[in-house]
C-alpha cells in the first residue's frame, strides 16, 4: 500500500517556510502551565475512587471548568489521566496522571500533545453529536492558522475557513441552522485550545480581533506535519543565522519581525561584510529582492558593495541601479519579473500596472517581448499574472501571447 501523502492531500508544497521554536524548557514550562489539562486532571483526581454514570454524577465537583464537563471528562480519558471499570463503574486515576504531574519533559510534551490531537480531531464532533458532519474541520483549520504563522488569522477568516471545510461534507443550511442554535464551532474550538495553551488572541492592531498559535501550539503542528511528510527546517537565533537562513526568514516572519531579525543580524557583522553575505545568497528572486533592498538601507559604499556583482547575471540589473549605470530592456525585464514575483500582492492590480509601466518606459508590449525570452524560471508565471491582472485589455492580451511563449520556451 502507498503510503500518504499529507502535502498532496492538503494541497500544499512537501517544504515549508523554517519555524523558530522556543527552547525545550519553555515548551515544557508551558505544557505544565496547561489550565485546561490542569483542569482534566482536578476532575479526574475528584473522581478517583467513585462510581460514575451519568454527568449528573459530577454535580457536587466543585472546581473551575474553561469547557463543559462533557468535554472535560472525554479529554481527561482520551490522555489517560482517568479510567472507569466498565464493571463496576469505580473510576480511577489512570496512567498517565503520575507522569504529568512528576515525569519528564518527553512525557509532558507527548502528553500535550494528545491533549491538542484529541481537541483537534475529536471535541468538535462531541459538541456537534448527530447534527452536523463535523469530521476534518478541526485539522484543516488548524492548519490554516499554523500556515499563518504570527501573522494569525482574522476569527471571521477562520470562522470562514471552518464552514467551508464543513460544506464538504454538510449542506448550507445544516451549518446555518447549527450556528444559530449552538453558535460557531469554530470559534468554540479556539477558545478550547486557548484553554490548552495552543492559542492566542489578539485584538491591539484592529477591530477585528485575531487568532495565532502559541509558541507550543507551532512546534507541536510542526512535528506532526514533519511526521506526516512535510519538511518544515528549524529556524535558528539570529546570533547562528547566515544570509541564506536570513532570506529563508522572509516567508516565515512578519514585517516587524523580519525587520527586527535583520537590525539584530546587521549589528554583528560590518556593513560590508553583510553586504558580501547577502550577495552570496541571492540565489534567488527572494534573496536578490531582500539583499538589495537590505545593502540598500546600510551604511556602505555602493561601489564596495555591488561592483563584483556586475558579473553575476541575476544580480547585474540590481548592481547597475545602484551605480547608476544605464539599464538594457532586458535588465529592466529582469528587475520586472523579480519585483512582481516577490513584492508585488497578485491581487493589487494597480500596483501591477505602476510595476510595468515604471519598468516598461512606455512600451509595455517591447518589454514583453524581453521578458519571455528570459532564463528566469518566473518569467511565464509573472507574464501570467500581468496577463490575468492588468486593467488595460489590450496590454493584458499582449502579456498573455508572451507568456505562452514563454512557457513553450521551457
Amino acid at each position: 500500500m502507498a503510503e500518504f501523502d499529507l502535502p498532496s492531500a492538503l494541497g500544499l508544497p512537501a517544504t515549508l517556510p523554517p519555524l523558530r521554536t522556543p527552547a525545550t524548557t519553555d515548551l515544557v514550562a508551558a505544557a505544565r502551565s496547561s489550565a485546561l489539562l490542569g483542569q482534566a486532571l482536578a476532575l479526574s483526581t475528584w473522581a478517583d475512587g467513585r462510581r460514575v454514570y451519568e454527568d449528573s454524577d459530577f454535580d457536587d465537583f466543585d472546581g473551575d471548568l474553561s469547557d463543559s464537563l462533557d468535554q472535560v471528562w472525554y479529554l481527561a480519558h482520551a490522555v489517560g489521566f482517568v479510567e472507569v471499570d466498565e464493571d463496576s463503574n469505580l473510576a480511577s486515576l489512570g496512567p498517565s496522571a503520575e507522569p504529568w504531574r512528576t515525569g519528564g519533559d518527553e512525557a509532558v510534551l507527548e502528553l500535550w500533545d494528545e491533549a491538542y490531537t484529541h481537541l483537534v480531531i475529536e471535541s468538535m464532533t462531541i459538541d456537534s453529536g448527530d447534527d452536523l458532519d463535523l469530521e476534518g474541520v478541526g485539522g484543516a483549520t488548524m492548519t490554516a492558522l499554523f500556515m499563518a504563522r504570527s501573522a494569525g488569522l482574522a476569527l471571521a477568516e477562520f470562522s470562514a475557513m471552518a464552514r467551508a471545510a464543513a460544506l464538504e461534507q454538510n449542506p448550507p443550511e445544516r451549518w446555518d441552522a447549527y450556528v444559530t442554535a449552538n453558535g460557531d464551532p469554530s470559534h468554540v474550538l479556539l477558545n478550547r485550545l486557548e484553554a490548552l495553551g495552543a492559542v492566542e488572541f489578539d485584538a491591539s492592531e484592529s477591530d477585528a480581533p485575531y487568532a495565532r498559535m502559541t509558541g507550543l501550539g507551532a512546534a507541536t503542528m510542526r512535528d506532526q506535519m514533519c511526521d506526516g511528510g512535510f519538511t518544515i527546517p528549524p529556524m535558528p537565533a539570529v546570533a547562528d543565522m547566515t544570509a541564506a537562513d536570513l532570506v529563508a526568514a522572509t516567508a516565515a516572519l512578519t514585517p516587524d519581525e523580519l525587520r527586527a531579525d535583520t537590525a539584530a543580524w546587521l549589528a554583528l557583522r560590518s556593513p560590508a561584510d553583510a553586504a558580501a553575505e547577502l550577495l552570496a545568497a541571492a540565489v534567488d528572486a527572494t534573496g536578490r529582492v531582500f539583499a538589495a533592498t537590505t545593502i540598500a538601507d546600510i551604511p556602505v559604499d555602493a561601489a564596495t558593495a555591488w561592483e563584483s556583482a556586475l558579473d553575476t547575471p541575476g544580480l547585474r540589473p540590481y548592481a547597475q541601479r545602484a551605480l547608476t549605470r544605464p539599464h538594457e530592456p532586458a535588465d529592466r525585464a529582469w528587475l520586472l519579473v523579480d519585483t512582481l514575483a516577490v513584492t508585488t500582492d497578485p491581487d493589487d492590480r494597480a500596483a501591477i500596472a505602476e510595476e510595468l509601466a515604471t519598468a516598461a518606459d512606455g512600451d509595455e508590449t517591447a518589454l514583453f517581448d524581453h521578458v519571455w525570452r528570459l532564463p528566469h524560471p518566473d518569467a511565464a508565471a509573472v507574464l501570467t499574472l500581468i496577463g490575468d491582472r492588468h486593467p488595460e485589455k489590450k496590454t493584458a492580451k499582449a502579456a498573455r501571447k508572451a507568456a505562452f511563449k514563454a512557457a513553450s520556451r521551457r
